[in-house]
């Protein structure tokens, strides 16, 4: 990006060299959706190399409540998920978020109709019960899970009647709250523990310091412990890796605070700064922008150098192995060159089968 020597420079050349994600938002097509599912996630039909192959109706696989996302592309390793669409927005204020631009700058928090919630549920489980297929439905990924606390008890009491007829099936709740949000979810969630996965969003302090408007990560993580503690299984996020200065410095100390946290993820997904072009667009802070200077343009936008990056996934892998930790361990939204780099290295596991990658034990699927 020679001779930008301003942000607005820089951001009209970046937005210029990206283009929004190719297909990832495109409307359903046909009169079904195909979904991979994997031996965990099924019980009554059989799978060949590790997963099979079935069609899903299109008024459940791109209703208003609930998406079956297929359309990452193909130099992205991301596994299809099911979008739980209870509710758009965050109340938490995150420079570099994408749902500013998934939302076309409207991101403040609203809660859909919990009766039309539950008939979409109740079709859609029905429906996978049928065929055996068990399903995990993202709460988080439109809005926070836990932030609102009055809203995330609306939603489950909507999944307690749910989920007690379609006891197979499972939700992830993805969230940045801090403890009162979280004593209040673990109130309002007993009798649920079974049902729901908890994913808590961390990051290095002096990053969430400058980018983040949200409950600091050491207050995350004690809620994330007490999460687990009262039942629940919980994972990780690490995610935006933002290659600050001293970031090996400010990443070993984050993780040396998970292991003393006593959170003991499930899993833990990381992930570095990327761009869309929506999210570049209607971005209100962009001095995080100046990191992806001279980045990598990829089907999911703009990202960091490749160098980079892999300096990154290297260092903080190789601190985890280190602690001693043994859950899974994933990339959120990688290009595939990159896991390959690290499965050259054996930090990863090889993805599997391109477009299925029915290996990838990452934060949104079972």
């Amino acid at each position: 990006m020679k001779g930008c020597k301003t942000l607005s420079q820089l951001l009209n050349v970046l937005y210029g060299a990206v283009g929004g994600l190719r297909g990832a938002l495109a409307k359903c097509e046909g009169e079904s959706v195909t979904l991979y599912v994997r031996d965990n996630e099924r019980s009554r039909f059989k799978s060949i190399g590790g997963f099979g192959v079935i069609d899903v109706p299109k008024s459940l696989a791109c209703s208003r409540y609930v998406a079956l996302f297929t359309k990452t592309p193909e130099d992205i390793v991301c596994p299809q998920f099911w979008e739980l669409k209870w509710a758009l927005g965050c109340p938490y204020s995150c420079s570099y978020c994408y749902l500013q631009g998934t939302l076309y700058g409207k991101k403040h928090f609203r809660m859909k109709n919990p009766s039309e919630l539950k008939k979409e549920l109740e079709k859609l489980f029905t429906w996978a019960d049928k065929i055996g297929v068990t399903l995990l439905l993202n709460a988080g990924e439109l809005s926070d899970s836990l932030a609102v606390p009055h809203a995330t008890k609306e939603l489950l009491e909507v999944l307690r009647e749910v989920l007690q007829n379609h006891p197979h099936h499972r939700i992830l709740m993805v969230t940045k709250a801090g403890l009162p949000q979280t004593h209040r979810f673990i109130k309002s969630a007993k009798g649920l523990e079974e049902f729901l996965i908890v994913s808590y969003s961390v990051n290095a302090h002096s990053v969430a310091k400058a980018f983040e408007i949200a409950p600091p990560p050491s207050e995350r993580l004690k809620a994330a412990r007490e999460v687990r503690e009262s039942g629940f299984t919980v994972r990780l996020r690490l995610d935006p890796v933002i290659p600050v200065e001293s970031w090996r410095t400010e990443y070993g100390k984050l993780i040396e605070e998970i292991f003393a946290s006593g959170v003991e993820p499930e899993r833990i997904t990381i992930g570095t700064l990327r761009g869309l072009a929506k999210t570049l667009k209607y971005s209100k802070d962009k001095r995080w922008i100046v990191y992806l200077k001279s980045g990598e343009k990829t089907g999911w936008g703009l990202k960091l150098q490749p160098e980079i990056r892999e300096e990154n996934y290297i260092y903080i892998i190789e601190k985890l192995k280190e602690g001693g930790y043994k859950g899974s361990v994933s990339l959120c939204k990688e290009t595939r060159s990159m896991w390959q780099r690290l499965v050259s290295r054996n930090l990863l596991e090889d993805p599997g089968t391109p477009g299925v990658w029915e290996k990838v034990a990452c934060n949104c699927k079972l």
